[in-house]
């Protein structure tokens, strides 16, 4: 073995222990970067991506390239030694080559695929996660990839035989096919260069019901939130094409691709379908439960309004903006006066109602002009507050969508009036509507008057 092999193999050597070395010395290592971002088409990342799996398999099960190659590394050098002084130098050397090769397979993936993406398209960099993503994919495998190519050329061929192989006819011949197939391979790069890219301006919209097609749309949807930003109308709809193609059926797969892919469409449409047909179940069953539900007045009421509703958080709210009101009722603290009985609180200008956020309720409101009789059986709770009106208006909504699709309850205007409201649960399980009763009379005084109900099984 010449002098140069042998230091060839010590560098083998030292780097691929000096990487076995670093990943012995950690112990609970993480690192974080930013997360990706998708700038471009970087096909080195995808094709990393298609290769994960089988690289991770090879460096799981094949013993050789653990602790950074530094066992290939050995038994290659082993080999060389004993074949030399067996003076069967080939065998040496083809162990040599296989292993170094083993080594480039298993790490030089990445850091391969990383140049290709930034030759391509230099904000493909985003991708791989920025300098930090880089450094944690590349990282590993720089070591094992400069032993493996220290052993290549510690196994040499000697000068005078690649002489002789280079002069001979069928290297020649080779040399030329290859050539020839390595320009058409070329070919395709020419078509990487970034075409135009149209405006967004008018984007196609759509109602949630169906599935918006076309090319327009495709492009649209592909660069909300600014993504693809680098890439041309065209590879970004030959990248769905291409999507399209390989498309395997599943529902997840299927948004990004279905404006310009008919199966993908199909498939998106049917869950929307699906879910559409499961909302109007729902909307008629709860609106069932209200509808035989119905609150039957003891006393005549001056009106009755039903409605079936819902609220954001939870709340339904009346404000009065007068003189003598606050400019922001809302800040009144009338909220923790509600919550200690748990239905309902009046203040200034200020009527507080609450019920469950995540549930329909199936709301009545009755207004009369006497005091209607006290009615507990088949509420969960029921409690009476005073309210002053102001300015003649009590009209419940949402406070956070301003919806409100019910009357004015201070039927006699300006004055003085007594809100009975009744509340029953929903059933948790069958996931019901809830059910609000709010009655509202005159009547003097602001006393709080929160009634014991008989004992119901409510289901939890």
């Amino acid at each position: 073995m010449s002098w140069r092999s042998r230091w060839w193999w010590a560098a083998a050597l030292v780097a691929s222990a000096a990487e076995a070395g670093y990943l012995l010395s950690m112990r609970n290592f993480s690192v974080f970067f930013g997360g990706f971002h998708y700038p471009a088409m970087c096909p080195g990342w995808d094709a990393y991506m298609e290769a994960s799996l089988p690289l991770s398999v090879l460096h799981t099960w094949t013993p050789l390239v653990w602790y950074g190659g530094l066992p290939a590394v050995v038994v290659a050098f082993l080999a060389r030694v004993i074949s030399t002084r067996l003076r069967r130098p080939r065998i040496g050397r083809v162990v040599s080559r296989v292993l170094a090769a083993l080594l480039l397979i298993a790490f030089s993936t990445a850091p391969l695929a990383l140049a290709v993406d930034i030759g391509v398209d230099r904000s493909c960099l985003g991708v791989w996660g920025g300098p930090e993503g880089v450094v944690l994919f590349v990282q590993g495998g720089i070591a094992p990839m400069l032993a493996a190519l220290c052993m290549l050329a510690a196994v040499r061929t000697p000068r005078h035989r690649v002489r002789r192989l280079i002069t001979s006819r069928p290297f020649r011949r080779g040399t030329v096919i290859l050539a020839a197939l390595g320009l058409l391979a070329l070919l395709p790069a020419a078509d990487l260069r970034n075409g135009p890219i149209g405006p967004l301006d008018h984007c196609p919209t759509g109602d949630g019901t169906r599935v918006l097609t076309g090319e327009r749309a495709f492009l649209c949807q592909s660069r909300q939130g600014g993504a693809f930003a680098g890439v041309s109308d065209r590879d970004l709809l030959a990248y769905g094409q291409a999507a399209c193609r390989a498309y395997t059926g599943r529902l997840e797969d299927a948004y990004a691709i279905a404006p310009i892919c008919p199966p993908a469409a199909t498939r998106v449409q049917a869950s929307i379908d699906a879910d559409e047909a499961e909302f109007q179940a729902e909307e008629t069953r709860n609106q069932k439960v209200c509808d035989s539900s119905r609150h039957r007045p003891r006393i005549t009421p001056v009106r009755v309004t039903l409605d079936r509703t819902f609220t954001d958080y939870g709340v339904l709210e009346s404000f009065e903006y007068a003189g003598d009101t606050a400019e922001g009722p809302w800040e009144d603290g009338l909220l923790d006066k509600a919550q200690k009985n748990g239905l309902v609180a009046a203040g200034p200008g200020h009527v507080i109602i609450l019920s469950h956020s995540d549930y329909d309720i199936c709301l009545t409101l009755e207004t009369y002009r006497r005091r209607p009789p006290l009615e507990l059986k088949g509420w969960d709770h029921v409690v009476e507050v005073g309210y002053d009106s102001s300015t003649g208006h009590i009209e419940l909504m949402d406070p956070i969508s301003g919806l409100t699709d019910v009357p004015n309850l201070a039927f006699r205007g300006k004055g003085h009036y007594r809100i009975r409201v009744h509340y029953r649960s929903p059933d948790w399980k069958a996931w019901t509507p809830q059910h609000l009763l709010v009655m509202v009379y005159p009547g003097e005084g602001r006393p709080v008057a929160e009634y014991r109900v008989p004992h119901r099984q409510v289901s939890g």
